[in-house]
């Protein structure tokens, strides 16, 4: 397996960037682990142009299993990684050097973790996407990663609602 210590370096001029935002399902913890761990939740629903695809190595048992590459590519970006820990109710992915969005000047990926909770009704869902960015557009990367991923919790429920 590709051992990873600094998969995406940060460039001395830019900023550490985290988004974190929690959503919560009525489904099971079990359905929803499911669902994240599946490579047709996220192939399946993209817009054209944009695409996600998943390539596993001869070792690899699974199409989603630790050290499988990801890409999620289109116009104006690149978020290439390799899938790192995976365990019950949490789950890695490193981006690669050269993974950008918009410009590798600007920003560029580093890390999008998941977590799953048990919660009173359903599951809670935690995700958070680590970036780096320039300063210039800090404030506006942060306002679009909370106008992105504020539909999130909507396709989960509705992407959940049809597997049952």
């Amino acid at each position: 397996m590709l051992e990873l210590t600094t998969h995406q370096p940060k460039p001395g001029h830019f900023k550490n960037h985290s988004f974190r935002k929690e959503f919560y399902t009525t489904k099971s913890e079990e359905a929803v682990w499911d669902w994240l761990n599946d490579p047709k939740t996220f192939t399946e629903n993209q817009v054209w142009p944009y695409r996600v695809e998943f390539v596993k190595e001869q070792h690899h048992q699974t199409d989603f299993e630790e050290g499988v590459f990801n890409t999620h590519h289109g116009p104006f970006m690149s978020f290439s990684g390799v899938l790192g820990e995976i365990k019950a109710g949490y789950r890695d992915l490193k981006y690669l050097y050269g993974s950008y969005f918009l410009s590798m000047r600007w920003i560029r990926p580093q890390r999008l973790q998941f977590w799953t909770e048990s919660s009173t009704n359903g599951t809670k869902v935690t995700l958070q996407l680590d970036t780096y960015v320039t300063s210039g557009i800090y404030g506006f990367w942060n306002w679009s990663q909370g106008l992105f991923w504020g539909r999130f919790g909507r396709w989960m429920n509705r992407s959940l609602k049809k597997r049952n």
